[in-house]
């Protein structure tokens, strides 16, 4: 049986706060070309959304709206504002973009377990609070995020970046707090995965590219450039870069 979000989903005592207006982290170079797996699993806390804000992205490969391969969370406004869309993009042979969509909600004002996950078979799911919603099977013919070149891009830095918080290229965001942050090169199994949301201090090493886990001791300006970096623990060195964001204590616990 699934497990609800009041039994899996932990009351955090640190978040960092993106405001919905100009904050942003990037994890930046974070080249995954050449990967056959990649899995991202996340704590999140939606605010309700703001009017008229159709595409507010939270987490994503790359930073534009269209023109790359990536995935990313939006506001839906065909739902009064009360959905969240997460969409996987693919690049046909034609050059054009293929969208494999699905809708959450009515998730705000809430923590959230979401899961995005791309298997060696072309398997793409996704999982919010440890229950599948939604899995296709990407053909072969089209390329994902993990094999479209990132040398050979027009843009190529916006390839080589993980964006948190909002996309850069829009000027209007959502309201949003992440806790905790795992990416792995790997498909974990639903029971790894599971077991992450349980105990989010203690998550899966194998394949644990990027771990980001909000807390005072793991945000610092380690390369004393005047810009924050959220530590990652993975050992691998990909910290983001927080500007504007900031850490938050959280005193009470957010509405469910």
């Amino acid at each position: 049986m699934p497990m609800s979000p009041t039994r899996g989903i932990r009351t955090f005592r640190y978040a960092v706060l993106f405001d919905g207006v100009d904050d942003y982290a990037v994890i930046s170079p974070f080249t995954v070309y050449g990967w056959s797996e990649i899995t991202i699993q996340e704590w999140v806390y939606f605010y309700h959304p703001k009017a008229n804000v159709a595409w507010s992205k939270t987490s994503m490969i790359g930073d534009h709206l269209i023109d790359y391969p990536s995935t990313y969370y939006a506001t839906d406004n065909r739902f009064d504002y009360t959905g969240l869309l997460v969409a996987f993009a693919t690049r046909r042979p034609d050059g054009t973009i293929k969208w494999y969509v699905v809708t959450i909600y009515p998730y705000r004002n809430t923590w959230i377990n979401v899961v995005r996950r791309f298997t060696s078979t072309r398997e793409y799911s996704v999982q919010v609070n440890a229950s599948r919603i939604y899995t296709a099977t990407i053909p072969s013919d089209e390329k994902t995020v993990l094999e479209w070149d990132p040398d050979k891009a027009t843009y190529p830095y916006r390839y080589k970046r993980f964006v948190l918080g909002a996309n850069i290229d829009l000027v209007e965001w959502m309201k949003t707090m992440q806790s905790n942050l795992l990416i792995y090169s790997r498909a974990p199994s639903e029971s790894e995965l599971r077991h992450n949301m349980v105990y989010p201090w203690n998550p899966v090493r194998d394949g644990l590219k990027v771990w980001l886990l909000a807390h005072p001791d793991y945000i610092k300006d380690i390369d004393n450039d005047g810009v924050l970096e959220w530590i990652d623990l993975s050992g691998n060195n990909n910290h983001a870069k927080l500007y504007g964001a900031t850490l938050a204590t959280l005193i009470k616990t957010p509405l469910r």
